[in-house]
């Protein structure tokens, strides 16, 4: 019996778009949208530049049509089975084949199947689309429910009766532009009588030693894996009887560095076969901060004679753990990448554009998550109001060495969860992306939702089903009820079992926060401080000081934040000059929290003497956002020893366009001061300060396999520049750990108000293994900066060419020295983007920075610049400038 090969051909490219009215008729990209296509054919205006986003109601509101004529060789239409394949169409719509209609399609996380071997030519096929507006569909449905279901009053009404990334319709850091279109792939498939359907490895490791009977941190440096056996489990989709005779075999190859390892071919004998693998000393993948993330490559193929199907993936061979043991804080929450206890550092994700397909074609997922590794990031948390993220985004993940947090996309609402077609939409979808998802290294958990548990009754309140005093007054007693069971079926039931059935290996976790499946339910319980995950919001929404981190001691901090306003460069892409003023009405509209402005400004005025210079206070706004989430993860990193707290996620790395936001990089990549910030104090050997008045300690945290020598430096200076007390402390730092070296006790220097506020602390981390080399530097005040006795820095500063190019981008050294103290000193330009080594950092009297300077764009494409123009249009300066 011979087989013909599986055959996949590509739709994608140019289809033809149309309105409902057919005033419009373009061409339009697929994978893509409708605004993109609007957008490239210059129908609209950029939705992002000034309030053109309320312009764009009649495109979300309106209904759409993608077609496509296509032939196909008569040889492709002898297969007995084709599949035309949708993986992602967003949201509601009818798809039309040949005059027919094929099917009616309303979840944008579903990939959909249709088989059309009967209803295909050999020419003149016409593929259609129909999409219905999606703002149109929810109000439709609050409608028929009496019920306004939302996301908050940053939002459109009626997201949650709609399986549609929820920030589509808005957030309070995203504009209402709920998009519509093709997004992903289209493709036709055709096969004869057996495929590969999916793939999963699951892996079981031998150690030498138990990890967790481990009490002695030194000790983890002596985990060794002995070999690994890795369980391929094949899903074939077949009509052949008698699989055993059929001749047909299974080969499945593991590949390092093109060189092959192992390999095995056998019989096919089942639709469901496992084959193992025994792998000794197997190379491991780690986060990058603690190794090399190693990946494989597996070759699995059907063999008949010939090769019927090929796939290949990467493989990376680790062990993730989650850990919730019993402790004397209540219960333990932190991940085990192979035997090692991790201390999850980075940032939450949300989608990378307004219009997804746009973001990916422009390259923002390679350059946003490249950005998160050079900050030290070990770990991202794709969140809740977003989406099941793009294969190139896991793959990039497994690539850098970054592991992944995945929400399911619910987010800050209820949902119809007792309405069973909208229940079975969600079941597909999740097993759909769990078997997508589950063999990449980087996958670290499942999370069931995003605030859904900790909200529970403002978000009842809101929906006026609950007494606004008192959460037991049921005013809807049925309708709350069946929200409940609801929830507590699909999160607390149905994603854990699909969890368990389709991914065993990898933990599940209800909401975050959360303390758990089957505990009591309630804002204070689901954000506890003894277990389980925390979000904290003390400081910026309550308006809490920064200082308030210090007493919030969290299990794992999966989201925090603060916001600043991106850079005057990013600001003119979407403001004109004459709204350069953060109250502006285009200022405001590109803030969507509510009061953001104010109270970014109200929290710059607490630290500064705030000038009238717009740019200085954008510089200025963001400096506070690094010095307010510093303060939280120097705390948290500090608090790591006996697993006591194991994670800092900040809220958030990206943004979708350009806004006032609480993220590190804004929508081009540009670096805020957060993201200088977090690359320093995310650095896996660290030191930290916890100061007041009366004493100061000194801690260095050490988050490596192995054990560190080191060597701190400090001192204490007046605001003159005279040194008041200085310290050295030698030291070994056991791994994974955090070490207090000491206590100053600063009480007699900082006497006198006056002279407390105008007292710094200098710091220098050495490693002494050997070689003194520098780690990191650091500095704190006493106080807030505007009562430091600022004088002019005097900052020289001298150019040293780097030869050559790195990745075709222009680099060179920058070498900076300050007579006096300079404070949060900048580098920037105003004719190219650039990435500096180091940024927002202060510098003491007569010592010597070297900066390195990375070139990676001009502001103006149409316009080439020499490199001496480029070092020209560097500018230099130090809150001593910033301010006066």
């Amino acid at each position: 019996m011979i087989l013909q090969k599986v055959e996949k051909i590509s739709l994608d490219g140019f289809w033809e778009l149309k309105n409902s009215e057919k005033s419009i008729e373009i061409d339009a990209q697929v994978p893509g949208t409708v605004f993109e296509a609007l957008l490239k054919n210059n129908i609209i205006e950029d939705p992002f530049y000034g309030e053109n986003e309320h312009e764009m109601e009649w495109v979300y509101e309106s209904n759409w049509f993608y077609e496509k004529e296509f032939n196909l060789d008569p040889e492709f239409l002898e297969h007995k089975h084709i599949i035309l394949r949708f993986n992602g169409l967003d949201t509601i719509a009818e798809v039309n084949l040949n005059g027919e209609l094929i099917g009616s399609v309303n979840n944008m996380f579903v990939r959909y199947d249709f088989e059309v071997k009967s209803k295909l030519n050999s020419t003149g096929n016409k593929l259609k689309v129909r999409f219905k507006s999606p703002t149109v569909e929810a109000l439709e449905n609050i409608k028929k429910n009496n019920l306004g279901l939302n996301t908050g009053y940053a939002a459109l009404p009626g997201v949650p009766y709609l399986r549609k990334a929820q920030y589509s319709f808005g957030w309070d850091w995203g504009p209402q532009i709920p998009d519509i279109g093709i997004w992903k792939e289209v493709e036709l498939i055709g096969y004869d009588k057996i495929k590969l359907d999916s793939v999963y490895i699951e892996q079981k490791f031998n150690y030498n030693l138990d990890p967790l009977s481990i009490k002695n941190p030194d000790q983890i440096s002596e985990i060794i894996v002995d070999s690994v056996q890795m369980d391929i489990h094949l899903d074939i989709v077949t009509e052949l009887k008698d699989l055993e005779k059929s001749g047909i075999q299974i080969d499945v190859v593991l590949i390092d560095s093109g060189s092959k390892v192992i390999s095995k071919n056998v019989p096919l004998h089942s639709k469901t076969q496992k084959l193992s693998l025994l792998i000794d000393h197997p190379r491991l993948w780690w986060t990058h901060d603690l190794g090399t993330p190693r990946l494989y490559d597996l070759e699995v193929s059907i063999i008949n004679q010939e090769n019927i199907e090929k796939c290949t993936q990467k493989v990376g061979i680790r062990d993730i753990r989650l850990i919730r043991n019993n402790d004397r804080w209540g219960e333990s929450f932190f991940f085990l990448l192979n035997g090692v206890p991790i201390f999850a550092k980075g940032a939450n994700w949300i989608p990378i554009d307004s219009f997804i397909p746009r973001g990916k074609k422009n390259g923002l997922y390679q350059m946003n998550l490249n950005y998160a590794k050079e900050a030290n990031m070990n770990m991202i948390r794709v969140w809740g109001g977003g989406m099941y993220e793009d294969d190139l985004f896991y793959q990039l993940c497994d690539e850098l060495g970054i592991l992944v947090w995945q929400d399911f996309p619910f987010a800050c609402a209820l949902y119809k969860l007792e309405n069973e077609e909208f229940v079975k939409s969600i079941i597909l979808e999740a097993v759909q992306n769990i078997k997508r998802i589950r063999n990449h290294a980087s996958l670290a958990l499942w999370c069931g939702n995003n605030e859904i548990e900790v909200l529970w009754n403002r978000v009842l309140r809101s929906l006026g089903l609950i007494d606004e005093n008192n959460a037991k007054v049921w005013l809807n007693p049925k309708e709350v009820s069946s929200f409940l069971k609801g929830y507590r079926n699909m999160f607390e039931n149905i994603l854990p079992e699909l969890i368990r059935k389709y991914d065993g290996k990898h933990p599940y976790w209800p909401s975050s926060p959360s303390n758990g499946i089957g505990k009591k339910k309630g804002a204070l319980i689901s954000n506890s401080p003894d277990e389980g995950d925390s979000h904290f919001w003390t400081v910026w929404h309550g308006g809490a000081p920064f200082q308030e981190f210090r007493n919030f001691n969290s299990r794992f901090m999966s989201e925090f934040g603060f916001e600043s306003f991106p850079s005057l460069k990013t600001i003119k892409s979407f403001c004109p000059p004459d709204q350069f003023d953060i109250y502006s009405e285009i200022m405001e509209n590109h803030q969507k929290n509510r009061a953001g402005n104010k109270l970014i400004m109200d929290y710059m005025k607490k630290r500064f003497s705030v000038p009238k210079v717009f740019e200085s206070q954008l510089i200025l706004s963001q400096i506070t956002q690094a010095e307010a989430i510093e303060y939280g993860v120097e705390h948290w990193r500090r608090n790591r020893n006996d697993n006591h707290c194991m994670g800092s996620l900040y809220w958030q790395l990206n943004d979708c366009w350009p806004v006032a936001s609480w993220s590190s990089l804004d929508y081009y990549g540009r670096w805020k001061a957060l993201h200088y910030y977090a690359k320093r104090f995310y650095q896996p050997i660290f030191a930290s300060i916890k100061e007041n008045s009366q004493q100061v300690e000194f801690w260095v945290t050490n988050d490596l396999r192995k054990s560190c020598e080191i060597e701190l430096d400090w001192k204490i200076l007046n605001s003159e520049g005279n040194t008041l007390m200085k310290g050295i402390y030698n030291s070994k730092v056991s791994p994974c750990s955090s070490l207090k070296l000491g206590l100053a006790n600063v009480s007699n220097i900082n006497k006198e108000e006056f002279k407390m506020k105008n007292n710094i602390i200098f710091y220098k981390l050495y490693s002494n293994n050997g070689k003194k080399e520098i780690i990191c530097r650091g500095f704190r005040l006493f106080d807030a900066p505007k009562f430091f006795n600022l004088r002019d820095p005097k900052i020289s500063s001298f150019i040293e060419d780097i030869e050559g190019e790195k990745n075709n981008k222009i680099q060179f050294k920058l070498k900076l020295k300050a007579k006096s103290i300079a404070l949060y000193v900048n580098i920037d330009s105003d004719l190219v983007d650039f990435i500096a080594s180091d940024n927002f950092f202060s510098i003491e009297p007569n010592e010597t920075w070297d900066i390195d300077i990375e070139i990676v764009s001009g502001l103006e494409a149409d316009k080439d610049h020499s490199k001496q123009e480029i070092i020209n249009s560097f500018k230099i300066q130090s809150l001593y400038d910033i301010i006066k």
